[in-house]
This record gives C-alpha cells, structure tokens and sequence, in this order.
C-alpha cells in the first residue's frame, strides 16, 4: 500500500492533463483540463461561464481521472472556484503554465481539487485494496 501511494503522488506530481467530472440535474459532465498538483490539491483553470463551473458551485465536489485503463488513480474531492485576484501572487507564479492562465486570458478561473477520497489500481487484483486516501486521509 505504501508503494502504491508512492506511485500516486508520483502520477500526481507528473500529470498534466486530468478528466474532471461534474454534474446537474440534466445529468453528468466530462471535459480534459490542463493541471498542476501542488502537493495537497489539484489546481486547474477554465473559463467561469462553462459548464463545469456552472456544475461546481453548487455541490462544490467533483472526481477527477487520472492514468490509464491499466494504471487508474480516480480522487474525489471538494472545489474551490478563484478568480484570479483572490489567489496569491506565489500560487499564480506557480500555476503559470495552465494554457487556460487566468492571468492570460481573461474570463477564467482557478479551480482547486482537495482530495477527500483517492482511488488507484493496476489490475483486478488491486481492486479490493484500491482505496489509498478515506475522508482526506491517507490510508497508509
């Protein structure tokens, strides 16, 4: 278990691009965002008028997919929507490169993913052990 949550801050550290997954009534919501992993959340930008924004003030939770068929790290955790001005100078030097740079294009904002729940495993034989992270806590 502890490799496993080696290999997923590893995944976390290393990854770009994340599937984020939002939801309303009409039903669920699927797009790519560019990310960076800051070392305790996820932080991405998208424009304030999508949809995705639209899902996550309400409920203010959303899952994001990260790996392959073969290597899955699924997180759930709570958003947070920032407008660029409300985000310390620091964390926005940081987060630079998202294409979507609030920064840079204007009309966008941050969103930050704090895990609450991480998922991850391989294969079928990792499936009964695949929960790394339980109510913002790391298992191991």
């Amino acid at each position: 278990m502890r490799e496993r949550k080696r290999d997923v801050l590893e995944l976390l550290g290393a990854a770009r691009h994340t599937w984020i997954a939002s939801g309303d009534g009409g039903g669920p919501h699927l797009i790519p965002l560019a990310c960076v992993w800051d070392g305790t959340r996820v932080a991405m930008s998208t424009r304030a008028a999508s949809r995705t924004v639209r899902n996550l003030r309400r409920p203010g939770r959303a899952r994001l997919a990260f790996g392959s068929p073969v290597d899955v790290v699924l997180v759930d955790g709570d958003v947070a929507i920032a407008e660029p001005d409300a985000v310390p100078a620091e964390t926005r030097a940081a987060l630079a490169e998202l294409p979507l740079n609030p920064e840079r294009v204007p009309g966008c904002v941050y969103l930050f993913v704090t895990p609450r729940r991480v998922q991850a495993w391989r294969h079928m034989g990792e499936m009964a052990d695949r929960e790394v992270m339980t109510n913002g806590r790391w298992v191991v």
